[in-house]
């Protein structure tokens, strides 16, 4: 077998850390698949151009000063005690739909989203709404698709477009499994033009237990996979980053190690974090000699220079729920109704403030904290949040926050903003 096909896209599994076990996907043939659907929507796709380069360059420059603009603003705000700060990116649940049901699904609030779409929470913003709300919002840098499963609206490509022409960064959260026949389509096109982070959940390689936690069958299971391995060989073309997300449980500890190792050697960007309980960490998984030595072992290979998602020194913060500030209005939680979560969406009195009734996100933040205080918001007390979440997001918040309060350039934020951007 040649090692790259005509079009360059890689056909043999390089791998030197990670060790495949027989309960793990059958990687020649997984390659061999991967690689057909990669030239597939390649084919649909096209090349991507000098000028795709060029636009890309000015989209990312621009982000940065976006980036930068808005932490100083928030630094002038700190001085006056201030943390109601322009958000740096927000988090828009387009849709309570799910083909899967993750053990670990957590909306943040106590439920599982598609068991809320079950439930009949489905009153989604229309395509036109969506460009509205992303219009609004477009102080923040960045924007952040998710569910549910995003890639389930067929309107995603028009609203990623729209989002891309006002000069967004964009992520999107996806658990991978409808995105590689997705991109085969005409709709498609530009997706991994205008698409900056595509962010894919893996917990695990044994196609069983993958199955289990998502409550779906291994074929299922087994084309997430595959499509990552697509994406991988897409991003030779299209210069995207390509993040894998695995959430650590009790149950698949040792399977996340096999995550790490495979991703390692691919290059993908490794994001890991531990499951929640509510709106707090789980302690007795902090605890757990193997989850200890796994996080050791992370924060080795971060050191080492491999790609992750956040430096050693975050992820060491995040991984053993060592933070102890969060600054909610870094960034801003949407639900599917154009309705943001105020001061944050874990907060379980939680207020919800109609960003369409709003005209820019100023506006947003003014009326949410005539509503809720948000200074001073987080820790124990009254009037306090009372939680102390691990997720990534809120582990953002913290040296975000704390780059308007020491300053951008003693609080380490440059070094973050640059690892993410690579």
């Amino acid at each position: 077998m040649k090692d790259t096909t005509a079009a360059g896209i890689p056909t043999t599994p390089p791998f030197k850390l990670y060790t495949p076990s027989e309960c793990h996907p059958e990687w020649g043939r997984l390659f061999a698949e991967a690689a057909d659907l990669a030239a597939r929507v390649l084919k649909n796709a096209g090349p991507f151009t000098l000028r795709d380069k060029l636009a890309r360059s000015k989209k990312r420059a621009g982000a940065m000063f976006k980036t930068l603009a808005n932490l100083l603003r928030n630094e002038r705000a700190a001085k006056k005690g201030s943390e109601n700060f322009i958000p740096l990116f927000y988090i828009w649940t387009m849709t309570n739909a799910c083909n899967f049901v993750c053990s670990y699904c957590s909306n943040h609030r106590g439920g599982k989203y598609p068991l809320l779409f079950k439930q009949g929470l489905r009153d989604n913003l229309s395509t036109e709404q969506g460009k509205r709300l992303i219009t609004i919002m477009k102080a923040a840098t960045a924007i952040y698709f998710c569910g549910g499963e995003p890639t389930i609206r067929k309107d995603l490509p028009e609203l990623l477009a729209h989002s891309h022409e006002e000069g967004m960064f964009n992520f999107i959260n996806t658990n991978g499994a409808l995105i590689g026949s997705l991109l085969e389509k005409p709709a498609y096109k530009d997706f991994l033009r205008q698409m900056d982070v595509i962010i894919v959940s893996l917990d695990g390689l044994v196609l069983k237990d993958l199955a289990r936690m998502y409550n779906a069958n291994e074929g299922a299971a087994e084309t997430v996979v595959r499509n990552i391995v697509a994406l991988w060989m897409l991003n030779k073309t299209f210069p995207f980053k390509l993040v894998v997300n695995a959430v650590i449980c009790k149950e698949n500890i040792a399977e996340v190690g096999s995550v790490l190792d495979l991703c390692n050697d691919l290059g993908i960007t490794f994001s890991p974090v531990s499951a929640n309980v509510d709106n707090h960490p789980d302690r007795s998984l902090l605890a757990d000699p193997e989850y200890l030595a796994l996080v050791d072992r992370i924060l080795e290979r971060a050191r080492q220079g491999h790609p992750m998602i956040a430096s050693a020194a975050m992820l060491d913060r995040l991984l053993h729920a060592k933070f102890k500030d969060c600054y909610p209005a870094v960034f801003n939680h949407i639900d599917i109704d154009g309705k943001a979560f105020w001061p944050c969406k874990s907060y379980p009195d939680a207020v919800k403030v109609d960003v369409m009734a709003c005209k820019d996100a100023k506006e947003l933040h003014a009326r949410g904290d005539e509503l809720v205080k948000v200074t001073g918001f987080h820790g124990d007390g009254p009037g306090k949040c009372g939680g102390s979440c691990a997720w990534m997001q809120d582990c953002v918040t913290e040296i975000y926050g704390r780059a308007a309060i020491q300053g951008i350039f003693k609080s380490g934020v440059l070094k973050e903003i640059r690892g993410l951007m690579k």
